[in-house]
């Protein structure tokens, strides 16, 4: 009982964040990016990460298969996509809530500085983004 309490929780916190913040997409990602201090310099490719990763979505979550790294599999979770085998002191409940989301974004990218943990940024599908993610920054 407790878990599934626990997961319900969890599925209602992106569509509060969402009614609390006024915004979706691209803004979304800006704005909880913004909020959680990513510097200026890296804003529009945090936000064109975020839509390549999650459509910067909140409840998105994308599922790995096992592997030698991840035995038991993984799980990417919110807006940029924080993995579960990789990052398992994100928990879901943050992994889940843009804002605590953006901020552990900010401390795997090394202060925005060091994109390489996101598939979006090594495979460079962010890019198609870069337009989109300019707009939502306001730049």
């Amino acid at each position: 009982m407790k878990r599934s309490i626990a997961n319900l929780v969890v599925l209602l916190a992106a569509p509060l964040a969402l009614a609390l913040t006024g915004c979706d997409g691209p803004a979304l990602c800006a704005q909880v990016a913004r909020d959680a201090g990513f510097p200026q310099s890296s804003m529009v490719t945090a936000v064109a990460i975020g839509m390549a990763e999650s459509g910067c979505k909140p409840d998105a979550t994308g599922t790995n298969p096992a592997s030698g790294s991840c035995p038991h599999g993984s799980r990417d979770r919110g807006l940029w996509q924080i993995n579960s085998c990789w990052h398992p002191e994100v928990s879901d409940e943050c992994a889940y809530d843009p804002n605590c989301n953006a901020k552990e974004a900010l401390r795997i990218s090394n202060g925005g500085t060091d994109w390489s943990p996101w598939s979006a940024y090594k495979n460079g599908s962010y890019k198609q983004f870069l337009d989109e993610a300019e707009q939502a920054v306001g730049n």
